[in-house]
């Protein structure tokens, strides 16, 4: 099975795919902005809840709270050690961000309204040999969209090209598992309390299971070039992907 988030990693670099593919883990160090994506994306999920809420901001800062508390239960195998200076200072930058994120919550009302949603289910698609998990599966009228959430930078319109591409190998699954079309998805900015719809569009469709048949490649054992905006700086392969380069060029 292809896995979405095999999906995402090719998109930022197929060689970062490989890599991973042959067994490779990324190093991951609990640092202050790394804590505080975790936190962010934990928070999001209660941000239906903190809407209905009589005092918005208050309700935040308890789940924040709580959820520092609960960070390193919940997610024990990407953290398997944590500074306690540094899950201070990542609170501390999320607990900055919530009067902003509390001031647009009624804006998107029609989204955090809705509390029919469940939170991570695993969905597979024999078919596509294709496996993932959405943030959320929203269920609307009969049918189900599903929604990621992103802690990183918000484009001024729109969403960004990965996270459209992220999605709609999302959609792809839940048409598979409940059997019928989907044509949007949303995007929700959590640093912001901010959510996009997008509509799904054919191509989008077609890059996902082009890059799906890339991966199966991949997987055969096939070393993709790397592309030349590859996000060399601080990745975990960097040095091993030089060495296969300089060895590869070798033969030509």
């Amino acid at each position: 099975m292809i896995r979405v988030s095999d999906i995402n990693v090719y998109i930022k670099c197929p060689r970062m795919c490989y890599f991973l593919q042959r067994g490779h883990e990324f190093k991951r160090d609990a640092s202050p902005g790394y804590l505080e994506r975790l936190i962010l994306k934990e928070l999001a999920l209660t941000y239906n809840s903190a809407f209905s809420a009589k005092n918005k901001l208050s309700h935040l800062n308890d789940e924040l709270d709580r959820i520092s508390g609960e960070i390193p239960v919940i997610y024990r195998t990407e953290l398997p050690a944590i500074d306690d200076d540094s899950l201070a200072s990542a609170v501390s930058n999320v607990r900055s961000c919530l009067e902003n994120i509390c001031s647009n919550l009624p804006s998107n009302g029609d989204f955090y309204s809705n509390n029919s949603f469940h939170v991570e289910p695993l969905l597979k698609s024999e078919k596509f040999g294709l496996t993932g998990s959405p943030d959320k599966l929203i269920g609307i009228n009969e049918g189900h969209v599903p929604a990621i959430i992103k802690t990183g930078s918000m484009p001024e319109t729109g969403v960004w090209q990965s996270d459209r591409l992220q999605l709609t190998a999302y959609v792809i699954l839940v048409e598979e598992n409940f059997k019928l079309p989907v044509d949007r998805g949303f995007v929700e900015y959590a640093r912001w309390g901010k959510v996009r719809e997008i509509a799904i569009k054919r191509h989008e469709r077609r890059k996902i299971l082009q890059i799906k048949d890339r991966i199966r490649k991949i997987q055969e054992g096939v070393m993709p070039e790397k592309p030349e905006n590859a996000p060399c700086d601080h990745c975990s392969f960097e040095k091993m992907c030089d060495v296969r380069s300089t060895l590869t060029s070798r033969f030509f």
